[in-house]
């Protein structure tokens, strides 16, 4: 028993959830949102959870507005997914050894989706059953469009990385099968590679998921690891911009009614771009990325009481600066 428990611990799944609670808190702000906004206890009065788990497309509730629900919850978890990957991967080196590393590491991170996925589907269901009385029928079509959706959207993504890692391959390919090229660019024994001191991996998910025994990548030089994680970390960069490229598209066409998103969507998919830009802070702050996050929110929160940032609308043509001789506002004027 001991063993076994010794070996889940040192499991790349159990390794990675502790090294997000040890690593880059703000990362997890995200998900607590998320969770607590389904779960009703985050901005309730406005009646938030009902935008996620009931979202409206074209004015009504369908099997359609369920899978634009799970289009943007796949882009939120491979953003979650590719931005960990990219801040990371200097703990996990011995997937650089592996054939695409990014779709094994995703296996991998699977354990914070899969729960959020498996809360959300309970709590679309009993939401649409009890509050909005849908038939059992027309809630099984709705929960089969947000999976459908949300396939689709990781499906392509894994398409995507799939072509990037042929790429990739192609790419080194003349480099390595030349042991003197090879010598000559990466130098192999100049920079070793040391163990992470924060993640202690002995068994990883394959692709098949099978348990896999980690390799010893001590005797590779950084160079070479690094070399092949930059070239995934530039396609994982790409696949970004297209996601914000892709929002700005449909924000040119919000006239059209077949762009108008379900509310949850638009914000699910706002926040994927913010972890994108939260990873880009705690790629740099590294440990500072929690309280620089808390001070910049206690900083913005200064800016709107003292009215530096104003965003009310005001009448053309009006003084606003003179506070002096504003009319009174009161009950007896």
């Amino acid at each position: 028993m001991k063993p076994f428990l010794k070996g889940l611990y040192h499991s790349f799944p159990i390794q990675l959830v502790l090294l997000h609670l040890k690593r880059f808190q703000v990362l997890l702000l995200f998900w607590y949102i998320l969770f607590t906004t389904i779960g009703g206890t985050f901005m309730n009065n406005y009646g938030a959870d009902s935008l996620f788990l009931a979202p409206e497309y074209m004015g009504t509730i369908s099997p359609y507005s369920s899978a634009v629900m799970g289009i943007a919850i796949g882009v939120y978890i491979m953003s979650w997914n590719i931005t960990t990957f990219i801040l990371f991967c200097r703990h996990f080196r011995f997937l650089a050894t592996t054939s695409n590393p990014f779709l094994k590491y995703c296996i991998n991170n699977a354990i914070i989706p899969i729960v959020f996925l498996l809360y959300y589907l309970v709590e679309a269901i009993n939401f649409q059953a009890y509050k909005e009385l849908l038939r059992p029928a027309q809630i099984f079509l709705n929960i089969t469009g947000f999976v459908a959706g949300m396939i689709f959207l990781v499906a392509i993504s894994f398409l995507y990385f799939f072509r990037a890692d042929k790429s990739i391959i192609r790419t080194l390919a003349p480099v390595m099968s030349n042991p003197k090229l090879f010598k000559q660019m990466f130098r192999p024994g100049e920079t070793r590679i040391y163990q992470s001191r924060l993640l202690k991996v002995e068994w990883y998910l394959n692709a098949r998921f099978q348990l896999k025994k980690t390799r010893d990548v001590t005797h590779y030089s950084r160079e070479f690891i690094e070399t092949i994680f930059s070239r995934h970390h530039f396609a994982a960069v790409v696949s970004i911009f297209i996601a914000f490229l892709c929002l700005i598209f449909v924000g040119f066409w919000l006239d059209s009614p077949y762009f108008q998103l379900p509310a949850a969507a638009g914000i699910t998919v706002f926040m994927a771009i913010l972890i994108a830009l939260s990873g880009a802070f705690s790629y740099f702050l590294q440990n500072w990325s929690l309280p620089f996050f808390v001070v910049l929110i206690l900083f913005v929160n200064f800016l709107f009481r003292n009215n530096v940032i104003d965003p009310s609308n005001k009448a053309y043509g009006l003084n606003y600066n003179n506070k002096n001789e504003r009319p009174e506002y009161s009950r007896e004027s």
